[in-house]
């Protein structure tokens, strides 16, 4: 079997997914080919080190970004890249990039399976009928997919797609790697420099809107007036984005600005000793698809407070609360606010047996899962009509 796959720009994230993907397939005979669009996309300003793959990696536009590419040039380029390699099946991101959908219409032309991959819920924003229309059109282009969780497959479902072609295991980070940087900065004399000289909130997100930061500071300010300025944690916000400047605000209005921390965007290596000190992660998006930054945090150990609009909440934060930490509403600052106050009532013990349960638990969502759940939603899709076909002919 050679697979194709379709990413906008390969990130830390996608890296390991294709990784341990690529090792999976070779052990069946199989290839990996991995398409990325553009080599940097603005949206996400990744620094990668370049290094040996054990998959096929093919750039359409090198040396351009993402934003500046027409789409229609997305689309061709990709058509003409599938038309040269020929893969038995494709893998494509969601159903609206251009080059996505001329993924999935060339695997349709030629008679190859094609997967889609997908960490959308029901519940991230307004869902006008025609929109869903059109997307239940684009859903049929596909003979499978691989998700999140079980509310991105009930969202496919809603859509069109029985459930029981669509795999699991899709959102996905090197767990080993995280956890590694965190207990190497835990070790090294120097790890906590910089750090808050008291316990600690972690949030890491973009500035952006749908991360409702501004309604986090206003519950953080609420629970430190509940629980008196000598007991409360310091508040770290890792990150940068277009909602900056409202966030300074945010943190102006509070009055706590001497125990709210902005680093900045961070990338993986300088993120790790945040993690390695915190004392628990906090995640207040109102939208979140999935929320990889719940991946990271728990494969450091940490205890969790996520927004149950969070795709990884189901997932990473099970119930009952206390088993590796707590989901809150984040509409609500109020519940925010108790969510915070929660948690750092907990003792020391409390918090690092949900630490090490959410350690345990992402564990079972690591790569290797990813490369699982792919291969499962090409067999799925190999087995479907088209699927078949191909196979006759080949």
């Amino acid at each position: 079997m050679d697979l194709a796959i379709s990413f906008t720009n390969l990130g830390p994230y996608h890296l390991a997914r294709l990784r341990a993907a690529a090792i999976l397939l070779s052990r069946q005979g199989g290839t990996l080919t991995a398409y990325e669009t553009a080599s940097v996309e603005r949206l996400y300003p990744w620094q990668v080190a370049t290094r040996e793959e054990p998959f096929r990696r093919v750039v359409l536009f090198p040396d351009r970004a993402l934003e500046d590419v027409p789409s229609g040039d997305c689309a061709m380029a990709m058509e003409e890249a599938l038309d040269r390699d020929r893969p038995d099946a494709v893998a494509a991101t969601g159903y609206v990039r251009p080059e996505a959908l001329a993924a999935a219409r060339w695997a349709r032309k030629t008679g190859r399976a094609s997967v889609l991959l997908s960490e959308s819920q029901e519940i991230d924003r307004p869902r006008p009928w025609w929109k869903e229309a059109v997307k239940r059109r684009r859903l049929r282009l596909f003979d499978s997919a691989l998700v999140g969780g079980e509310s991105h497959r009930a969202y496919l479902e809603t859509l069109g797609m029985p459930g029981d072609r669509i795999a699991l295991g899709y959102n996905a980070v090197d767990n080993v790697s995280y956890a590694a940087r965190a207990q190497a900065s835990r070790r090294s004399p120097e790890g906590a420099a910089g750090r808050p000289g008291r316990p600690y909130f972690l949030s890491v997100c973009r500035f952006a809107r749908e991360k409702n930061l501004p309604a986090l500071i206003d519950a953080y300010a609420r629970y430190r007036g509940a629980v008196g300025e000598a007991s409360a944690w310091d508040l770290v916000l890792c990150g940068g984005g277009p909602e900056a400047d409202e966030v300074a605000r945010a943190i102006s209005r509070s009055g706590a600005g001497g125990s709210i921390h902005r680093p900045g965007f961070l990338q993986a290596d300088r993120l790790a000793p945040w993690y390695a000190f915190a004392s628990a992660f906090v995640l207040a998006s109102r939208s979140e698809p999935w929320g990889l930054v719940v991946n990271e945090a728990a494969a450091c150990g940490l205890p969790l407070l996520v927004s149950d609009r969070a795709g990884a909440a189901g997932t990473l934060v099970p119930d009952p609360a206390g088993t590796t930490g707590m989901r809150f509403d984040p509409t609500r600052v109020a519940s925010i606010a108790g969510a915070l106050q929660w948690m750092a009532s907990r003792t020391d013990e409390q918090r690092e047996a949900m630490g090490r349960r959410a350690a345990e638990e992402v564990a079972r969502w690591g790569p290797e899962r990813f490369a699982s759940g792919l291969i499962e939603a090409v067999e799925i899709a190999s087995a479907s009509p088209r699927g078949r076909r191909l196979a006759r002919a080949s």
